[in-house]
């Protein structure tokens, strides 16, 4: 198996062979530095899924969906708190409107990982990462089809254990149900370890950067 800086070095060549364009993006300040290093977080996480073992693949499954449902539960428990005190939201000047809006938005995260944790069907961890892939692919106009491709080609480079089941349509038709389907929302970041800079033996990167990345996930998922 290659090494992970192998990988990225590869993979690069396949961005560059597969997107021309993306390079003039980065030149004139399209994909701002920001939004390349969040970028670049999206890839390294898929990198780290594909090259795990299947055990290891279903341990970390399970753990994110656990961590996700709880951040989750928490959140939509702090606000249902909230609400029932006129008081409090008097004195810290908060909108129960507002308020109610987020919990509505939280609770309806809530119920679809709920949903996902009571399926027969395992939630893999790589697609909340292939989501957000997606997802910023999709709002600078990158072809679908390289998009998958390139997909494709980190599964090959990662020797992916699950890469033989996997061809562009099959993607097309998983990208189909994860873009329509799944619930995923930048705070999300803040639990998936995106606050992590893996370059730097996994050191936490500062608050204000981890804040950067939630805006530029922000931008493309809202």
């Amino acid at each position: 198996m290659k090494g992970k800086r192998e990988i990225i070095k590869e993979l690069r060549k396949k961005l560059r062979e597969y997107f021309p364009q993306m390079q003039v993006f980065i030149d004139d300040n399209t994909i701002t530095k920001d939004d390349w290093v969040f970028f670049g977080r999206i890839i390294y996480r898929l990198m780290e899924c594909f090259i795990s073992t299947p055990e290891k693949a279903i341990r970390r499954s399970r753990a994110q969906l656990n961590k996700v449902i709880n951040f989750y539960k928490k959140e939509v428990r702090v606000r249902k708190l909230v609400l029932k005190s006129e008081v409090f939201l008097k004195e810290n000047n908060i909108d129960g409107e507002s308020l109610q809006d987020h919990l509505v938005f939280y609770q309806d995260h809530l119920d679809y990982w709920s949903m996902r944790h009571a399926s027969t069907e395992l939630c893999f961890d790589y697609e909340i990462h292939l989501y957000l892939f997606y997802k910023w692919m999709d709002n600078y106009e990158f072809d679908d089809f390289y998009q998958r491709e390139l997909v494709l080609s980190l599964m090959e480079l990662c020797s992916y254990y699950g890469s033989r089941y996997f061809d562009t349509e099959r993607l097309q038709t998983e990208k189909d149900v994860l873009m329509s389907e799944m619930k995923v929302g930048s705070e999300l970041l803040r639990v998936l370890d995106y606050a992590i800079e893996k370059w730097s033996d996994d050191e936490e990167i500062p608050g204000s950067e981890i804040e950067t990345l939630v805006d530029e996930a922000d931008a493309h998922l809202n």
